[in-house]
């Protein structure tokens, strides 16, 4: 602990003297003559070198444009996803405040895991996190630039984006031809038109002018197609004539300067060539993504093996004395496999207090015996309770005192094997019915702080008046073999394992005979996905192969000389597949300045002009759309993180 203090103080340190650092080589100016420009501590150092890389991996135009065309489907996709989850998530909201339910705050609620910063998120580790990160920002700023050369729109450098380490690249794209049919829009004047003309708010000569304008019009329109045709060519001549004769110097002048600036001037991208490289980034990540998840899941989870199922978590003087020590894996007692309460049970069901017995345990992926002298004052009962995770305010549970990281292992003087006991116990109270708990308490830092009965006056389910409330959330304890004087964690490491081979097809695996349930079942699976690291807190979740995780597995098969190896390679595809899916997804949202808030903009122009819409008003429109959009998002996102914190008082001054 001293040693990571220690480190996360130098960390700072390095940091702040780097920050001194860039702002004083940025204000001498040392920085520009480098090509480096800095925001506060971030660099952005160019370059043109490597452009001529991007022409190269440009070649092959027609297959990046169907690449692109792809993930322009995709995007609609995502975007139909991630907006549906925004407006599931503001209804969950709304249905919370009319039941009048009130949040409590929680992991997910906490300001620095709202952002998906390695180290910064608790959920996602700094080394694997922060190397997934740069792959995920560097192949979609790449793919933004590979494209852009595909549809002949300039690339003018590409670089590193730096913060102390490097955390991404960029590239600058020519905004001028990639949005120059937007920037043309702006630059033309609105034509006149019909519905321009206000009859009530027009002066007289207003309506003079355009009364004489509608004859002249009429006029032109009763002429026969030949007349019209030869009386614009005769004005047009008229015209010509005139400007020739005044000031036939400057309008010559004026011609040879449109005519350079029109052969300077680049192309403008076309909707569709903005669309594909707006799309390509996201496509880039998710084929990122594929390509890891493939990997993770498919050889690399199949050469691992499982070795038990149960983990020290605690351990006495003797069984330590012994060699039993926190992390281990439990695999055997007495030649006898051990993996939940039952098997253990039967493994000492003829063992007395102060008999020895053997214990086969694993640490490191090696397997040992220890020989134990059992606790002769200890009773042969062992019992896993439950464990009290949140409390819910003003409930019964509250008012009798019982706390969060509680461990109740009695009910009325007997022991609570596990959850399914202390569920099917609980189902038989009534309301009004009293409970004595035995409890043992933890202070912060997990260590014991005594044991103690509290008496709980059961209360009423809000909704189900019959049935008996306490108003507590808990999950399984640990197993404590009394004999052996060890706590262990109960973990389903082989059941988990297959679980997560077979992920891949509850994603897309559809029952014709059920389909209201397959979708809910897919959509339920790519939900997981999404959540896997932050679910680990739950003991549901996965967020890698490392600490005491890598404990219950070994590598097997062609995996097998690697050793700890094995889970490295595991660590870096899933996070870089994981993170590749999340920044894709995200990307993908009608917002803003993202891609999707681009996309969605350039394509409701497109339908627009489509409908007849007149450009102009089409593209002023779709700025509208996109920023109600993008403020709507944004307040969700910002009320799904600090409703937990005001829900009490937003309830309380509406009640």
């Amino acid at each position: 602990m001293i040693y990571l203090q220690t480190t996360t103080q130098l960390l700072i340190l390095a940091f702040l003297v780097y920050w001194v650092i860039v702002y004083l080589l940025k204000k001498r100016g040392i920085l520009a003559k480098y090509n480096i420009s800095a925001t506060g501590p971030i660099l952005m150092i160019e370059t043109t070198k490597g452009l001529h890389l991007l022409d190269k991996i440009a070649l092959p135009k027609r297959f990046w444009r169907l690449f692109a065309n792809v993930g322009i489907v995709l995007m609609f996709a995502g975007m139909i996803f991630m907006f549906g989850l925004v407006v599931f998530s503001d209804i969950s909201l709304l249905q919370s405040m009319m039941d009048r339910t009130v949040i409590e705050p929680n992991e997910y609620t906490e300001i620095q895991n709202i952002f998906l910063i390695p180290g910064v998120n608790q959920f996602i580790p700094l080394v694997w996190g922060f190397i997934a990160l740069i792959v995920a920002v560097f192949i979609h700023e790449m793919m933004h630039s590979v494209l852009a050369r595909v549809e002949d729109v300039r690339v003018h450098s590409v670089g590193l984006i730096v913060a102390l380490f490097p955390i991404g690249g960029f590239a600058k794209i020519d905004d001028q031809q990639l949005y120059g049919e937007e920037f043309e829009l702006l630059d033309e004047p609105e034509a006149d038109s019909e519905s321009d003309f206000d009859d009530l708010t027009a002066t007289i000569e207003e309506i003079r002018e355009h009364e004489r304008l509608e004859k002249e019009q009429a006029a032109y329109e009763s002429m026969p197609a030949e007349t019209q045709t030869a009386s614009v060519g005769e004005s047009a001549d008229s015209q010509t004539i005139s400007s020739q004769t005044i000031g036939s110097q400057t309008m010559g002048n004026q011609a040879v300067a449109a005519q350079t600036e029109s052969a300077d001037k680049p192309k403008a991208a076309t909707k569709t060539q903005r669309s594909r490289i707006l799309a390509a980034g996201v496509m880039s990540n998710f084929v990122v993504a594929f390509i890891a998840a493939m990997l993770f899941f498919g050889p690399v989870i199949g050469a691992m093996a499982p070795i038990g199922s149960l983990q020290i978590t605690d351990s006495g003087d003797f069984s330590v004395s012994s060699g039993l020590t926190k992390e281990m894996v439990l695999v055997g007692i007495n030649g006898q496999n051990v993996s939940d309460i039952e098997t253990v049970n039967q493994a000492l069901a003829g063992v007395s207090p102060g008999d020895s017995v053997t214990v086969q345990a694993s640490y490191d992926r090696v397997i040992e015996n220890y020989t134990i002298v059992t606790d002769s004052t200890a009773e042969n009962v062992n019992y896993a309770g439950i464990l009290i995770s949140s409390v819910t305010s003003g409930s019964p549970a509250e008012n009798a005192g019982l706390l969060p990281n509680s461990l109740i292992f009695k009910i009325d003087g007997d022991y609570v094997s596990d959850a399914e006991y202390f569920s099917a116990t609980m189902s038989e109270k009534n309301p009004g019915d009293t409970v004595v708990f035995t409890i043992t308490e933890y202070d912060g830092d997990g260590a014991e702080t005594g044991v103690r009965d509290i008496t709980v006056t059961l209360g009423e389910t809000p909704g189900n008046e019959s049935k008996a409330y306490i108003g507590i959330y808990y999950s399984a304890g640990p197993l404590y073999i009394g004999l052996l004087g060890i706590s262990v964690g109960e973990f389903n490491a082989g059941g988990y394992l297959e679980f997560l081979k077979t992920l891949p097809t509850l994603l897309y695996s559809f029952d014709f005979s059920a389909p209201k349930e397959s979708v809910m079942m897919i959509l339920s699976a790519w939900l997981f996905v999404m959540m896997m690291p932050f679910l680990s807190i739950l003991g549901e979740g996965f967020g890698g192969f490392s600490g005491s995780m890598m404990q219950f597995f070994e590598p097997v098969g062609w995996a097998e000389p690697l050793g700890i190896g094995i889970f490295w390679i595991a660590n870096l595809l899933y996070w870089v597949g994981w993170l590749n899916f999340y920044v894709g997804l995200f990307n993908c949202l009608p917002a803003l300045p993202l891609d999707g808030g681009h996309l969605f903009r350039t394509y409701f122009v497109k339908i627009a002009e489509k409908l007849k819409m007149n450009p102009k008003r089409a593209f002023r429109l779709s700025f509208v759309v996109t920023t109600y959009l993008s403020g709507f998002i944004f307040m969700s996102f910002l009320l799904m993180f600090i409703w937990p914190y005001i829900s009490s008082f937003v309830i309380g001054l509406f009640s």
